[in-house]
Formats: C-alpha cells, sequence, structure tokens
C-alpha cells in the first residue's frame, strides 16, 4: 500500500511539474518587425546591452551589438522572443539593417 501511494505522489507531482512547463512554453512570443533605433533605445547594464523595443528590455549580445552602426542607419529589421509572464524577460534573435542582403556587402 504505501509503494503505491508514493507512485501516486511521484506520478502527480511529475505531471504538474509537466503542466507548468508546458503552460509556461505556451506563453513565449516571436515577434519581427522594422523599427528606427537610436541611441535612447541600447542601454548598458553591468557590462550587458539591452535593446528597449515596444517597453521591453531585451537582451543584446555582443554581436548584435557590434553591428548597429547608428551613424549610417537607423532603421533595423528586428526578430526578437519573450515570455508574456515575465516583463523585462526577451532576447534579440536576429538583427540586421533594413533592406540589408545576404549576398550583399555593408
Amino acid at each position: 500500500m504505501r509503494k503505491s501511494k508514493l507512485f501516486v505522489i511521484c506520478l502527480g507531482i511529475l505531471l504538474v511539474g509537466l503542466f507548468a512547463t508546458g503552460f509556461y512554453s505556451i506563453n513565449n512570443v516571436h515577434t519581427q518587425g522594422t523599427y528606427i533605433i537610436s541611441e535612447q533605445n541600447i542601454v548598458e547594464k553591468n557590462g550587458e546591452h539591452f535593446l528597449l523595443i515596444d517597453e521591453r528590455e531585451l537582451s543584446l549580445s555582443e554581436d548584435f551589438y557590434e553591428n548597429i552602426e547608428l551613424e549610417k542607419y537607423t532603421e533595423y529589421k528586428i526578430n526578437y522572443s519573450y515570455n508574456q509572464l515575465t516583463k523585462n524577460d526577451g532576447e534579440v534573435v536576429m538583427l540586421k539593417r533594413y533592406g540589408e542582403q545576404p549576398w550583399g556587402n555593408k
């Protein structure tokens, strides 16, 4: 009798965990658009760079940060993902200059 009770408790914990993980996962959002970026949209905190778009603070990798050339271009095509359950949880997945072709030169 004790083994079956332990099994039911473990199964219940597993199902609750799977449900919570699934609920968190279905709230992930991927968005893309063309944005005009200025220096006001880029913030540095603790050595990390963030991009402020649509009232979200998106994590910006060093490679993407180095690709931003505000003195030449202000319009960028940006793809980012975030979770609706958290306010400032998100990251830039793709960033390229608007109109840039994969085979073209900068």
